[in-house]
């Protein structure tokens, strides 16, 4: 096959539109600026990228390390201290020392963090339902098996 022909690229170019990384790429960037509108208009001063990390912790019924939270996310230490950091600025997050070990920090929910996350909830279910009205019942049981079933080969 010519490599150097403008069809061979055109295809490529097709195949990568089609793909599986770039379709969940477009999903994924869409809903969240979708969310990140929706919370700019509730007046709710959070991301939906850091929506995650606050959703883990609430859903702890005892403090969680940083470690914790991005053993649970899949993500590096770093990147979640750094989330972190902010929503622990921005009074949502309390940090404090382990007394067992004064290396790690545990993290916990303010009252103000749970009041956020308690709002985020409804507002996810309500955006959650607006797109999947479009969607039949069964359609929906289908698709949330196929994403599930992904996941699951993904993670292979």
């Amino acid at each position: 096959m010519n490599t150097t022909h403008p069809k061979f690229f055109l295809n490529i170019k097709e195949d990568m539109k089609n793909s599986l990384q770039f379709k969940l790429g477009v999903v994924t960037k869409i809903v969240f600026k979708k969310m990140n509108a929706q919370l700019v208009q509730e007046g709710i001063p959070v991301l939906a990228e850091q929506l995650p990390i606050l959703m883990v912790v609430y859903f702890q019924e005892h403090a969680m390390t940083q470690q914790d939270i991005a053993n649970v996310l899949q993500k590096d230490k770093a990147g979640i201290q750094r989330s972190v950091q902010t929503l622990h600025k921005d009074g949502f997050l309390k940090i404090e020392s382990d007394i067992e070990d004064k290396r790690k920090n545990l993290v916990t929910l303010t009252p103000s963090g749970k009041f956020v996350c308690e709002r985020i909830q409804s507002l996810v279910i309500a955006f959650d339902n607006r797109v999947m009205e479009h969607f039949t019942e069964e359609e929906r049981k289908t698709f949330m098996s196929y994403l599930d079933r992904v996941a699951a080969v993904a993670e292979k």
